[in-house]
Order: structure tokens, then sequence, then C-alpha cells
């Protein structure tokens, strides 16, 4: 999906599907197996595969306690294959030109300057991740709790360094509030049906199966 306009109406649309039933999840999952490149826009296993152990460990207390530990597993887990594919399609300055487009150059353009700052802080953080894993393999550090805890205030801590700089670069600049940009959008002929068809897991979530076959039938 190039055009980033419909890809966030449609990863919002599914969102809201997969978080309110299991239903809107399964049929949010059979959307992005559709229409998304599947496992090629999903990070590599070594960061994938933690978070949905952490999800799989809160689902299976969950479960244990009587509480609906596998409807929260499925929902959970479709929300972070929706992000991770919404993230790899996201390109630089889409985000800032959606924000502009929708809200100004003022409001618009400082949302989206902050939500740039903040993708740009993850693709830094990934390689600081993946620089800390080699320096660790090269010095015989398994990973473990007491190493991970350290090297996570620690990124943390750099990171909050980093915005702090940039804060201060765009004082130095003069930067005070909104600005002006000419957006441009990419689309392709599937762009619209796709995000159009995101609408069923949205209806199949707060409606019974059988009344949003009889309004797809009337649409039709």
């Amino acid at each position: 999906m190039q055009d980033p306009r419909l890809r966030l109406f449609a990863v919002t649309a599914l969102s809201v599907a997969a978080f309110t039933s299991t239903a809107g999840a399964v049929a949010a999952l059979a959307w992005w197996l559709l229409f998304t490149p599947r496992t090629r826009s999903l990070p590599r296993p070594g960061l994938l595969l933690p978070l949905v152990a952490m999800i799989a460990a809160t689902a299976l207390v969950s479960e244990l306690g009587g509480g609906a530990g596998l409807s929260y597993f499925i929902r959970m887990t479709v929300l972070l294959l929706l992000a991770a594919w919404a993230y790899a399609a996201t390109e630089e300055g889409e985000v800032l030109a959606v924000a502009v487009w929708a809200l100004g150059n003022r409001i618009g353009f400082e949302i989206g300057l902050i939500a740039e700052m903040g993708l740009s802080g993850l693709g830094v953080l990934r390689q600081e991740i993946d620089q800390v894993r080699v320096a660790m393999a090269l010095k015989g550090i398994r990973p473990g709790l007491r190493s991970i805890v350290p090297l996570a205030v620690t990124l943390i801590v750099t990171e909050l360094r980093r915005s702090e700089e940039i804060a201060r670069l765009l004082v130095v600049r003069g930067y005070t509030h909104g600005g002006r940009i000419c957006p441009r959008f990419r689309k392709s002929t599937a762009d619209t049906p796709a995000a159009l068809s995101a609408l069923i897991p949205l209806l199949l979530s707060v409606l019974p199966v059988g009344d949003v076959f009889i309004l797809l039938g009337r649409s039709f």
C-alpha cells in the first residue's frame, strides 16, 4: 500500500477491530495475509519472538486465572503484526506529510515533526541495539537479566540525551512553531480497495457475523 493516508486509515480500522473482539482480530489477520508482504514486513525473529513470548506469558497467566487468555493472545499478536507492517511500510517524511495534509501547516507540522523524530529515534535505537549485541558477542557475554537491565537503562539515557540535543539544534536554527511543506502522495490501483476492505474486520468486531453479511449483500 503506497498511499500513507490510506495505510493509516487501514491500520487504524484494523487495530480497532483486533482490539475489540477475537472475530475482528481473526478478520484483521486475514486482511494482513492478503494485502501485506506478510513475513517480509516483520523484523527479525530476535526482536519479534521475545514480544510474542511476553504476550503468550501474559495470556497464560490470564487463562489460568479464569480470564480470556486465548482471546488476549490472538488480539495482541495481530496488533503486533499490524504494528510491524505499518512501521516497515512507512518511509521517511510520510508521517509529516500526512499530518500536514490532515491538520495544516501549523498543528499538523508540529505533530508530524514530533512523530518523525520518534521514528528516527527508533531507527537509531535499533542500530545501537545491534551494535551492543555485536559487542557482547565479541566479549563472550551472554544476554541475561544482569546484562539486559543496565544496557536498557543506558539506551534510554542515551535516547533522552539525543532528544535534548535535537531540541537544542532546533532552537539554534530558529524553529518556533509550524512550517510549510507541499505533501505529495503516490497511490496504486490496489490501495483504495485494500483500504475499504479493512472496514470488514471492523464491522465483524462490532456486529454479529450474520448482520455483516446482510449489509455486504445489500451494498452489492
